[in-house]
């Protein structure tokens, strides 16, 4: 069995090798700059990445094995957070409470540090502003992007039970919850937990009001829930009108969707006789919470870049609004960049949206071993045959699974930085995850937007 495992490995390997050889090839196809134009950007194989500079837009993809977590800081210095990865799910847990599914990817850089610490440091380390930071935006309401509620799974993993209470606030510290303490947010924005089915009255969401409530009275945090089809929500703070063509709108958030025309929006879910979201027939069709999540689109001159969430479409065949990206093919455009949807697996990130999207350059965070899905893949690949994708982290196992896809693959772990010019090129780092030195092991680029 050992053999036969090591063989496979082996050829995984051969594998890599050998379609990383034609790379230069496939980088020319999806728009590498000529590479005698100047390198907008300075960094090392081996050295620490350079801080941010003004005029400078960069998106971080954290890796931690717990979850999602994207730290942007916009041209101006103004930074957004969006999703703080706290899951508590371990191999334990799994093998206790086999519903939990498939095995969490190793915790990175550690078991040891949380994920709260983790994504804290790696903001302070990057932030012009240090732990000031304006902006937290909740794609939506499942535990690896927010945190886990530690008593649900204290019984059976010393993870969850060695997490304890903020002495003050007496809500749990784990997820956003921790991050929350450790940097300061000026603004925290959510799709609302109160809509359309109010949650409020659950165990976790009780805990995360007691750190909103504690965040606003002790740091002047203001709370607000999105703003779906706003442009005006998620703004510059700091010299906004150094970059008039920088805009960051509001797609979709809480089954609500932008129409295309002025901050007008519109939801799909069944509705009432007094026109309201129909809470009895929504929970008798038991949605998932990905449904529900946030997508933007960032706008910088000819630099665009889509997110959303866990958004996916499984189950439209019975339920049409079920289908949480159907809607948006109407209303998005082709893009530089794209977060992956829901991880890379099989029910997200449809042919259909994919085509409107069309990315270059394709953003994956799994933090289960069997993401992304070689279904997905094939998705992505037909639509962009020749993107580039960049992952935190995919398990040996799935390597193997994706194979076909390797040559796509240009990071299979660490945090990814996407650093763009204002004049639209971009290059791509991937810096090494297994401690906290944020040193450069790799560099892709120039790429030049459309």
């Amino acid at each position: 069995m050992k053999l036969k495992r090591l063989f496979s490995v082996a050829s995984f390997v051969l594998l890599i090798v050998s379609t990383n050889g034609c790379s230069k090839n496939n980088d020319t196809l999806s728009s590498i700059v000529d590479p005698d134009n100047e390198v907008p950007f300075k960094g090392t194989t081996g050295e620490v990445l350079p801080p941010w500079t003004p005029g400078t837009l960069d998106i971080h993809s954290i890796s931690t094995g717990r979850g999602e977590s994207y730290f942007y800081i916009f041209p101006d210095g103004t930074s957004m957070l969006i999703d703080a990865a706290g899951s508590l799910v371990t191999d334990a847990v799994v093998e206790k409470d086999p519903d939990q599914g498939v095995a969490p990817l190793i915790a990175r850089p550690s078991i040891n540090i949380s994920s709260g610490n983790v994504i804290a440091d790696y903001v302070m380390h990057f932030n012009p502003h240090g732990k000031a930071v304006d902006y937290w935006l909740n794609s939506h309401f499942d535990t690896d992007h927010m945190g886990n509620f530690p008593e649900t799974y204290s019984g059976i993993c010393e993870v969850s039970r060695a997490i304890k209470k903020h002495p003050e606030g007496g809500f749990y510290l784990n997820g956003i919850n921790e991050v929350g303490t450790l940097l300061d947010f000026d603004k925290i924005i959510d799709r609302d937990y109160t809509s359309p089915v109010d949650r409020s009255g659950e165990k976790r969401f009780k805990d995360y009001i007691r750190f909103l409530d504690w965040t606003r009275s002790v740091k002047g945090t203001v709370y607000e829930a999105v703003k779906v089809g706003h442009a005006d929500q998620i703004v510059m703070n700091h010299s906004a009108s150094d970059y008039p063509d920088f805009k960051i709108r509001v797609l979709c958030g809480g089954g609500y969707y932008w129409t295309g025309k002025g901050e007008d929006k519109k939801t799909y879910l069944p509705l009432d006789d007094k026109g309201k979201p129909d809470t009895e027939a929504i929970r008798m069709m038991s949605p998932k919470e990905n449904i529900y999540s946030i997508a933007i689109m960032l706008d910088w001159g000819k630099f665009n870049l889509f997110s959303g969430g866990d958004l996916q479409y499984n189950n439209r065949s019975i339920c049409s609004w079920l289908d949480a990206e159907a809607p948006l093919c109407d209303i998005v455009h082709e893009v530089e960049v794209m977060k992956a949807n829901h991880h890379g697996i099989n029910n997200a990130n449809s042919f259909e949206l994919l085509d409107r999207l069309r990315p270059q350059t394709l953003l994956l965070s799994p933090w289960r071993a069997g993401q992304p899905k070689p279904g997905a893949l094939k998705d992505i690949v037909k639509s962009s045959p020749y993107v580039n994708i960049f992952s935190t982290g995919v398990a040996m196992e799935q390597r193997q699974n994706i194979s076909e896809y390797a040559n796509r693959f240009k990071s299979w772990e660490g945090h990814v930085v996407v650093r763009v010019s204002a004049n639209g090129d971009y290059m791509v780092f991937v810096l090494d995850d297994s401690n906290q030195s944020y040193k450069i092991k790799s560099v892709y680029g120039v790429y030049r937007s459309r």
